[in-house]
C-alpha cells in the first residue's frame, strides 16, 4: 500500500484541491501597520477609478471624473 505524498500519488493533489495549500505565515503575529502612502494610494483607487465588467466577463477600471 502506498503512502500519501510518494511519487506519482494523486491523493495528495486531490487533498490540496479541498484543503488548499499550507499556510506560510504565522496566524498568532500581530498585523503589520500599513502605510500611510499605501493607505493614500488605495483611496486614490476607490475615488477615481470604478470597475466596469465588459460584455465577455473581463473586468477592468475606468477613470472617472473626480469632483474637488
Amino acid at each position: 500500500m502506498a503512502a500519501i505524498g510518494r511519487a506519482g500519488d494523486r491523493r495528495e493533489q486531490a487533498l490540496l484541491s479541498v484543503f488548499g495549500p499550507a499556510q506560510v505565515g504565522d496566524p498568532l503575529a500581530p498585523d503589520r501597520e500599513v502605510a500611510e502612502a499605501d493607505r493614500a494610494r488605495d483611496r486614490a483607487l476607490h475615488t477615481e477609478f470604478v470597475r466596469v465588467v465588459g460584455a465577455d466577463g473581463s473586468s477592468y477600471l475606468v477613470e472617472r471624473p473626480v469632483e474637488p
